[in-house]
């Protein structure tokens, strides 16, 4: 909301607003900002028609490519389902806008293994939507590895089509620089965008233990399906193949979790589509139907009864799964700063739910290392420019920075007075 909020004003991202969230990303909660402004119901709802979207996709791809002895609905169904695992699954989120063009991708993928007839345009659109996918959410870009290994394993495709599989997917990216470069602020684009996918900052929003008891049924089932299809026959040599692709593109969405994202409800969608496919192995392989009813029955009671169990504090589940820190206290009136320009200077950004961003110091993980060296002249430089290009009305200091700040600069200590702990307000402007 914020970086979409700070863009209509003019910013331009990675320039006027640090951050590392992906560039189509941001255009997207823009275009939402501009329309519903700062509305959590907008994300849900939008999220919930994209998560559908999704749900009818994945069946589509099941039933086109013929994955399963028979046909069935059951990806669409337990994708579904897994979108319930948590109460933040199915929000508007860069993970759930780029996985709709990896799924794509994945389309491509599997019709370019199963026809005879290999064509260039198949290639460039499977690098192409990998990389619009990075530009939403740039861990996807790793994505690209499972087709590759894909195409050299299971198909003939010649030399020259790879080079368009890689031409297609920094076709995206190549266009995004040059935007950048046109404005002179490729370093920008660089250092806070390309640079997090070796540099990440991720936050442990909900602990491992939550994770495991909130995918722990999920993962069992999801284990007992691999052994079973390794163990099993009867498949053809298509569904064999594609089968081996969901499990290494599980693997990849594992290392991309563990690595890059945030550990949070939103950031599982990354596995749900793999998974879909082998819960849909698994009950498929239960021949007794009671016996496959009763499954069912008790896996989603498991998911719904911990999903209403978290939104409504019930069975004492707030013990064992801790989301204290994935909510923002809005009960909190912060009246000092209330709807007016504020400067964080700290990992916490819950004040700017009060209040509005100043200046481009916004994601502190992108920001700490400028505002924190301040023995360097070129970064006081570079502050005293980004602060005064758009001064903030309030100072909210959670490290004990700003003295040292002011200290530095002192045309711009001038400026402020310190109201309470940890709290700057601007009293006077310079000359």
């Amino acid at each position: 909301m914020i970086v979409g909020e700070r863009m209509n004003e003019g910013a331009l991202l990675y320039v006027g607003i640090w951050d590392d969230i992906g560039p189509l990303s941001a255009w997207v909660f823009r275009l939402i900002s501009v329309i519903f402004g700062r509305s959590q119901l907008a994300l849900q709802i939008l999220g919930l028609l994209l998560f559908f979207f999704q749900i009818f996709y994945i069946n589509y791809i099941s039933l086109k490519h013929k994955m399963f002895n028979e046909n069935n609905y059951l990806p669409a169904l337990f994708y579904g389902i897994l979108g319930l695992t948590f109460f933040n699954i199915i929000t508007l989120s860069p993970q759930l806008l780029g996985l709709t063009f990896v799924l794509i991708s994945m389309n491509n993928l599997f019709i370019h293994i199963e026809t005879r007839n290999k064509t260039d345009g198949n290639l460039l659109n499977i690098g192409l939507y990998i990389g619009i996918a990075s530009l939403f959410y740039l861990p996807y870009i790793i994505m690209i590895f499972i087709h590759l290994i894909s195409l050299i394993f299971f198909t003939n495709t010649i030399q020259r089509r790879y080079l368009l599989l890689v031409y297609g997917f920094g076709i995206p990216m190549i266009i995004c620089w040059m935007i950048y470069f046109w404005h002179g602020n490729t370093d920008e684009f660089f250092g806070n965008y390309l640079h997090s996918l070796i540099i990440s900052d991720t936050k442990n929003y909900l602990t491992y233990r939550s994770i495991s008891i909130l995918l722990g049924t999920t993962v069992i089932l999801f284990a007992i399906s691999i052994l079973k299809i390794l163990s099993g026959f009867g498949f053809t040599v298509f569904q064999v193949r594609i089968q081996k692709i969901m499990f290494f593109s599980a693997l990849v969405s594992l290392l991309i979790f563990l690595f890059y994202t945030d550990k949070d409800g939103y950031s599982l969608i990354i596995f749900f589509p793999w998974v879909a496919f082998y819960l849909s192995h698994f009950f498929l392989s239960i021949k007794k139907s009671y016996k496959r009813e009763l499954t069912f029955l008790v896996y989603f009671l498991s998911i719904i009864l911990l999903y209403f169990g978290i939104a409504y504090k019930a069975f004492n589940i707030q013990n064992y799964i801790t989301i204290d820190s994935l909510i923002v206290n809005s009960a909190i009136e912060i009246n000092e700063y209330a709807d007016k320009k504020i400067l964080v200077l700290g990992p916490d950004i819950t004040p700017y739910y009060f209040a509005k961003q100043a200046t481009p110091y916004f994601n502190w993980n992108l920001s700490e290392d400028q505002l924190t060296q301040l023995d360097f002249y070129d970064n006081l430089e570079a502050i005293n420019k980004n602060i005064r290009s758009d001064m903030p009305e309030y100072i909210i200091d959670q490290i004990g920075l700003a003295p040292k700040l002011f200290n530095k600069i002192p045309l711009i200590g001038a400026e402020y007075k310190l109201l309470e702990t940890g709290i700057y307000k601007r009293v006077k402007s310079s000359s």
